[in-house]
């Protein structure tokens, strides 16, 4: 499945001139909107090894200052600075000492051992979440290059309008000629002339148009991609592209990136789910603490000495708010599933309405192509008749605007036909792989 455009030189005389593929590979590379993605994706990344930090042990440096003439206090302050003398147990000291400064530093070691299964859980749903991303930033690469792809595809169209009216100006410029010359002869009435003049305005009225809205797609291709292209022209329309439908229904479910990013996000849920409810589970830490004191100065020396410990905490929630956000965190895993069936059913039914559009486009594309045809060679037929006084200027415009009308049809449904070529690959999940 390969579309193909008619080569053409690199450069016209003016404005070089540039393929599809070069914008789909400005629009990987440029885009505002997948540099934002590739952001989001690198904070989700950090988050994923913030997650993975909570298995290493933590330090804490603290340094504390107290001042008090609380006996207990001040009995405290003076063991643990080393200070202590027999003196100090007089019942009159002990009762009423003297006030007393401490500076305390404690360096700490804390280890999580078993916190409720929360660090498994929240790694693993940083991971999930991380892979969601990931795909869903595939799937948005496919979904800005369908931007580049139709915005390529209306610059082709005015493009090739602008042709269409070229010709139809052409056309229009012979009819006048005859109109005046038979109305100098008199054998045509003033009316011809002015027709054939209106139709001609006509004419040029709707190659300004096609002009500008070349003008205005240029500046839309140049926006996604974030580039400034100066003057440029795109290439033609070729051939008709062709589809394999039925491999790519077979192919839909595990190209769709959206939908692992959904099978990802599934999971992320789940463990969420886990980490709520690890709050009411036994939670087991150990921790180490080495302590300095002194009477004097910060970080002083005094008196040192050093505690181990083991903690086991277990908290009971009874007004049931754990269970009850676990339980929200579960129905929040049931509605992503029930979004993940209806996405399953809405790719195929996305693939058979584009399939649909490509056969109703290839039918007007056969039947403008069968129009012109007869168009032109009734067209011929009615100048013939005119110029020999056997036809209307009405009937001669009449053919002439049929001709027109089916060569922008046939403009219309080509650019049709590639569109749904397009969405057909992009509910396939497969449009990056084809361009």
């Amino acid at each position: 499945m390969i579309l193909s455009f008619s080569i053409l030189p690199l450069f016209s005389l003016f404005a070089k001139e540039i393929s599809l593929k070069e914008f789909l590979a400005l629009a990987l590379k440029n885009n505002l909107e997948l540099k934002a993605f590739q952001q989001a994706i690198k904070a989700s990344e950090l988050e994923k090894e913030a997650a993975k930090g909570a298995y290493f042990p933590r330090l804490k440096l603290e340094e504390l200052l107290s001042h008090s003439d609380i006996p207990a206090q001040v009995f405290t302050f003076k063991l643990n600075q080393e200070e202590f003398s027999a003196k100090d147990f007089e019942i009159k000291k002990l009762n009423d000492p003297k006030s007393r400064t401490n500076f305390e530093t404690r360096l700490t070691l804390e280890l999580p051992i078993w916190l409720g299964g929360k660090i498994q859980a929240q790694v693993k749903q940083a991971e999930a979440h991380f892979r969601a991303l990931k795909n869903l930033y595939e799937r948005k690469e496919e979904e800005v290059l369908s931007q580049v792809y139709q915005a390529y595809l209306f610059a082709i169209l005015s493009k090739e309008s602008i042709k269409v009216s070229e010709s139809s100006i052409r056309e229009a410029e012979e009819h006048l000629r005859i109109a005046k010359a038979r109305y100098q002869a008199g054998t045509a009435l003033l009316s011809d002339v002015y027709r054939a003049e209106v139709y001609l305005n006509r004419a040029k009225e709707s190659q300004e148009k096609a002009k500008n809205y070349y003008s205005l797609a240029k500046k839309n291709l140049e926006l996604l991609v974030n580039t400034s292209l100066g003057d440029f022209e795109v290439e033609d329309l070729a051939s008709i592209p062709q589809i394999e439908i039925e491999r790519v229904k077979t192919l839909a479910f595990q190209n769709r990136k959206d939908l692992k990013a959904l099978e990802e996000e599934i999971k992320t849920q789940r463990e969420a789910y886990k980490v709520t409810l690890s709050e009411n589970l036994p939670q087991i830490s150990a921790f180490a603490t080495y302590s300095l004191n002194d009477k004097n100065y910060p970080f002083g020396s005094s008196g040192s000495g050093y505690l181990l410990g083991l903690g086991l905490t277990w908290k009971f929630d009874t007004g049931l708010t754990t269970l009850k956000k676990a339980q929200a965190e579960l129905q929040k895993s049931s509605s992503l599933e029930k979004k993940y069936l209806f996405l399953k059913n809405n790719i195929l039914f996305e693939i058979e309405k584009a399939h649909t559009e490509y056969q109703n486009a290839l039918y007007k594309f056969k039947s403008a192509e069968s129009r012109i045809q007869a168009s032109t060679e009734m067209l011929r037929i009615i100048q013939l008749r005119y110029q020999s006084g056997l036809a209307r200027m009405l009937d001669l415009l009449d053919a002439q605007s049929e001709l027109d009308q089916a060569r922008l049809e046939r403009l219309q449904a080509l650019k049709d036909l590639h569109e749904a070529y397009m969405q057909i690959l992009l509910a396939g999940g497969i449009l990056k792989e084809a361009l």
